[in-house]
């Protein structure tokens, strides 16, 4: 790094790191360093190494990186301080059409992210950010792909109340527990009151949440069993007017269709293997 940090003060602190806010020394933007807080602790440096390189890879609406270390003895990274904060201090202030821009921002991002096999595993308002320019960027990844929790099952991640059961019960995280975690995200913003586990987030029977469609979002993303959630990409059809119900008669459909042409399928090789045997 060919520039140095000044003015470095305490700014906040997270799940497993401690954040500090200063200046470059050559052009005075103010960045934000992040310092992990149980470095002594070997499958905390692995968990935050395996964080380094999600955000090394990056992907459109992840914060920036532009330094690491994690090799020394207190492992650290740098991203640019983002004046807009973390949506957690809109929550339960937004309009309908402020909400439903948010939600298919961040719906798009981690669709982007699960394109390219990569799961967050930490979903939630206080790790989405907002820049300058009022996008939103997001920070503190967990995964990097199928199977690295197996591997740090000691950090299997996620924060309570925004984690799906599943993972609350010790799965690994996986695309189908982010998108748990972004309808338990959307209900915080909807409402401005925190998820608790074990709550159903279900706010169709609620007066304070007034966009039907974010209604139905949470509704359907925060359903116990993963696979009847529906996917990010299936999230941003949904924001786009698709409704649910008939995205889940596509799935049927398809299944439908598949069963037809593996059975066909299996029929063709018998046949063949029949046909062989006779000759």
């Amino acid at each position: 790094m060919t520039w140095r940090i000044l003015n470095l003060r305490p700014l906040r602190s997270g799940g497993n790191g401690d954040l500090f806010i200063g200046q470059r020394s050559d052009t005075g933007q103010q960045v934000v360093v992040k310092y992990l807080r149980e470095s002594h602790l070997v499958h905390a440096r692995k968990a935050f190494a395996r964080e380094v390189r999600v955000l090394k890879r990056r992907a459109r609406g992840m914060v920036p990186l532009l330094h690491a270390d994690t090799e020394t003895d207190r492992p650290y990274y740098v991203m640019p301080y983002l004046r807009g904060g973390s949506l957690s201090r809109y929550a339960g202030n937004l309009s309908d059409i402020q909400l439903h821009s948010i939600a298919k921002e961040l719906a798009l991002i981690l669709a982007g992210l699960h394109a390219a096999y990569v799961e967050h595993g930490d979903v939630k308002p206080d790790n989405v950010l907002a820049s300058d320019d009022g996008h939103l960027q997001v920070a503190d990844p967990l995964g990097n792909g199928v199977g690295c929790t197996v591997l740090f099952s000691q950090n299997h991640g996620g924060t309570p109340g925004y984690w799906p059961p599943e993972i609350c019960a010790g799965s690994p995280i996986s695309q189908a527990g982010d998108v748990y975690s972004y309808g338990a995200t959307l209900y915080e913003l909807s409402t401005g009151r925190k998820p608790q586990d074990g709550q159903r987030l279900d706010l169709n029977s609620e007066r304070d949440v007034k966009a039907p469609k974010i209604r139905d979002l949470i509704a359907a993303c925060c359903q116990s069993d993963p696979n009847a959630r529906p996917t990010m990409g299936e999230v941003v059809r949904i924001l786009d007017g698709k409704q649910w119900a008939d995205i889940r008669a596509e799935q049927e459909k398809r299944k439908e269709l598949l069963k037809g042409v593996c059975l066909v399928g299996g029929l063709a090789l018998l046949v063949t293997a029949l046909l062989n045997s006779n000759g």
